[in-house]
């Protein structure tokens, strides 16, 4: 049997126990998106696994599309969605809550990616706005400088050591101002394409 085949065979086999799987072809590459879903202690959700069918089984990218951690009453809630257009691939997060979940994070994130002649991944941008709590909760934040304008230099350093650090653990770049709040609508956006092909599935 030819590897290629057996490869894929084997990789699709493995998951069909887990998860539902997806074949596709981007640029004239095969990939595979693996679909999972788990329900643990107060978390319940789906997220997805973006592999190269061919040569490795480890993801080149994974994407929660749907979370829910919390009670009734409070829950922080993440919602996931991609959009595959000829070689490129977006991917969409949008954070919210519900309830007194002050703690949980409110924005949203868009990442691009290019799919190569040579099949490798290339990430062209990265971008988010999140405030990691609810405003106002955490006055000893530098969150809080997002809302009201810096007066002083300790103030500003407070501010870009907060958008750092979100920076760095989501590995994509701040958005400020208007330019934030578009970023929270196109997701926005992006969710309800999602929703409304799952209605039209149904």
């Amino acid at each position: 049997m030819n590897k290629k085949i057996f490869f894929s065979m084997t990789f699709l086999l493995s998951y069909a126990l887990f998860g539902a799987s997806k074949h596709l072809v981007i640029n004239k590459h095969e990939f595979v998106i693996v679909t999972e879903s788990y329900n643990i202690y107060d978390s319940k959700g789906t997220f997805m696994k973006f592999y190269d069918a061919n040569s490795s089984d480890e993801a080149l990218f994974r994407l929660t599309l749907g979370d829910a951690t919390g009670n009734c009453s409070e829950r922080s809630l993440e919602d996931g969605s991609y959009e595959i257009k000829g070689d490129m691939i977006t991917l969409y997060t949008l954070w919210h809550r519900r309830g007194n979940a002050y703690l949980a994070p409110y924005g949203a994130k868009i990442q691009k990616f290019k799919v190569g002649s040579n099949g490798k991944l290339k990430m062209i941008s990265s971008q988010i706005y999140l405030e990691e709590t609810k405003r106002n909760y955490d006055i000893e934040s530098g969150m809080q400088y997002l809302f009201h304008a810096p007066k002083r230099k300790e103030e500003q350093e407070k501010l870009m050591e907060y958008v750092k650090g979100i920076e760095k653990k989501y590995e994509a770049t701040f958005m400020f101002g208007e330019e934030g709040k578009m970023l929270i609508f196109t997701v926005k956006e992006a969710m309800r394409r999602k929703f409304k092909k799952t209605w039209k599935r149904i």
